[in-house]
């Protein structure tokens, strides 16, 4: 009698639990390793790379500027100011190296003629000498009067202020008539055709970020959103004491015309590449429970082995994952991303 009644408890088990010997179907990914790269969203601002405060070469009083908004190409005038003084000032020099041209010509010929009488004693060397003298003299006034002869025709040049770039003329510091010292500002005028995106990045990523890299950028206004790719081209590893962050410049691509404005803030999508290969499952292998999370390996034989594991950065549908036990996981093992949750070690799988 007792051993028919086990007889049915056993069968009631086995048509209640059928799944305790039945494969269950699972579908399964290969465990991978690659380096993660994650994505670090932060603001940047735009500037063009040759942005520039323009000043006066030399004093005096400001002819004309050009106003706020004026575009402007390479070599054509920005601003002037009055060379009248400047030009009387190089007919002066002028005259007196002309004064000086002609004193040369006769204390040469004066020196010839007093050589000459000096070898019939008919001059004293004395004068010979002094007349030598009096040669020297005028080729160093020619000299110093050529020298500031070239140092006011530089102050001339440098009074008619040209664009070093095609640019834009964004601010105007002075007004047209109004007297200036040399190295007094006059314009701020930007470079609109070479633009680069500025971003300050936490100094914890410096070992994440790479010459050549691509950045992503956007901007959004009430009209439009604009994007483009921006390749660094410059990491300065010099950290802000306060905020810890390091300054990377990236070249934009793709530039259209009245598409960005420099200083203008948009959005930075930064790659962040680990240096290192990590283990990468897809995110649907992970098993969340009170205790902890778990994946599932299945082994050659198609049973089933849970392994612990801690959860790092993720990248897309992978996720960085390190066992508890090492040597439970390897590159190639076949984890299971459905129908997992009711695995339990040892379990036959079938594997769709």
């Amino acid at each position: 009698m007792l051993g028919k009644s086990k007889f049915l408890l056993l069968s009631a088990c086995l048509w209640i639990y059928p799944e305790a010997w039945a494969a269950l179907p699972v579908k399964v990914e290969n465990l991978t390793s690659d380096p993660l790269i994650s994505e670090l969203q932060i603001h940047g601002t735009v500037n063009g790379k040759n942005d520039v405060e323009l000043a006066a070469g030399t004093a005096g009083l400001l002819e004309m500027v050009m106003p706020p908004g004026s575009y402007i190409k390479q070599g054509e005038l920005i601003a002037k100011i009055d060379t009248i003084p400047l030009e009387l000032e190089k007919a002066q020099y002028q005259e007196t190296l002309n004064r000086a041209k002609i004193n040369l010509h006769f204390y040469e010929q004066e020196l010839t003629r007093l050589t000459s009488l000096a070898k019939t004693n008919s001059a004293a060397v004395s004068q010979v000498d002094s007349m030598r003298n009096q040669r020297d003299l005028a080729k160093s006034d020619i000299a110093m009067a050529e020298i500031r002869l070239r140092q006011v025709e530089d102050k001339i040049n440098r009074a008619s202020l040209r664009a070093p770039f095609d640019g834009v003329v964004s601010e105007r510091m002075k007004m047209a008539n109004s007297e200036v010292n040399r190295a007094d500002e006059l314009v701020k005028f930007i470079d609109i055709n070479n633009l680069e995106v500025r971003v300050f990045i936490p100094v914890k990523y410096i070992d994440a970020v790479s010459l050549q890299q691509v950045l992503k950028i956007h901007s959004s206004s009430s009209f439009n959103t604009a994007r483009a790719e921006a390749q660094v081209d410059a990491i300065i590893p010099a950290t802000d004491t306060r905020s810890q962050t390091f300054e990377i410049r990236a070249t934009l691509e793709n530039q259209a015309s009245g598409k960005w404005a420099s200083g203008q803030l948009v959005d930075v999508t930064v790659p962040l590449l680990n240096q290192k290969n990590v283990l990468l499952v897809d995110r649907d292998a992970l098993i969340l429970r009170q205790g902890g999370v778990h994946i599932v390996k299945i082994n050659d034989d198609n049973t089933a082995k849970r392994v612990t594991v801690t959860v790092g950065k993720g990248q897309g549908n992978r996720v960085e994952i390190t066992p508890a036990d090492t040597s439970l996981l390897k590159v190639g093992d076949k984890i299971a991303v459905r129908g997992a949750e009711r695995l339990n070690d040892g379990q036959a799988v079938e594997i769709q």
